[in-house]
């Protein structure tokens, strides 16, 4: 029980939030920004208090019964803490974009596209931790059909995976200091990381069933 007192005070600081700036937000807020950190799309007060909140409970919730029913259960145990570190994590992104919308929204208008980059950075170091440690499953990780189809994949491939998450990070993080581009840096290394383990967890693959043959 003790691992699910942060999340649940992160939950409960989310609906204080709401309840605290629920009479000063106005009736139509900003709640979407472009890459260059300008206002285009809005909607509207209600919704966002009460979205923020049940998101994070959504998120808890399934955080908690997902792992639960996962096949290979007794592998997330292995790397328990590690995840727990990440659900306080995605948590408290979600609490701190919370904040910073609602501030907007109140004359304190931090730019998006420069506090964004940081917050999403983080979680990506935060990301490349779990990744790190995660033991095959079917829940969490790099979950390819090769790295479910061999350990040995699986491993190799989460530790690349680790560290093109920390690389991506970082990288993030530094293109807040050029707002413009931090979107493109963003999405650019997703979809490349993204691309580069698909390739290398089939490589790995296909050199496993060869050394089978």
């Amino acid at each position: 029980m003790k691992k699910y007192i942060i999340p649940i005070l992160i939950i409960l600081g989310s609906i204080i939030l709401s309840l605290y700036f629920f009479p000063l937000l106005p009736n139509s807020m900003a709640s979407h920004w472009n890459a260059q950190g300008i206002v285009d799309g809005y909607s509207s007060k209600l919704s966002n208090v009460i979205m923020f909140p049940s998101l994070s409970t959504f998120l808890f919730v399934l955080f908690i019964i997902i792992p639960q029913i996962d096949p290979k259960k007794k592998n997330i145990k292995t790397f328990e803490n590690t995840f727990n570190v990440f659900i306080y994590s995605m948590l408290g992104f979600l609490f701190l974009l919370q904040l910073q919308v609602f501030l907007w929204n109140t004359g304190t208008e931090l730019p998006m596209n420069i506090v964004m980059p940081i917050l999403m950075g983080l979680l990506f170091i935060v990301i490349a931790e779990l990744i790190k440690n995660a033991k095959q499953n079917y829940t969490i990780g790099i979950r390819t059909p090769w790295t479910l189809s061999s350990e040995k994949v699986w491993d190799k491939t989460h530790i690349l995976g680790a560290k093109l998450f920390r690389v991506s990070g970082i990288l993030t993080i530094l293109s807040a200091s050029i707002p413009k581009y931090s979107y493109i840096v963003l999405i650019s290394t997703i979809i490349l990381f993204t691309l580069i383990l698909l390739i290398y967890s089939y490589s790995e693959y296909q050199k496993e069933v060869k050394g089978k043959v």
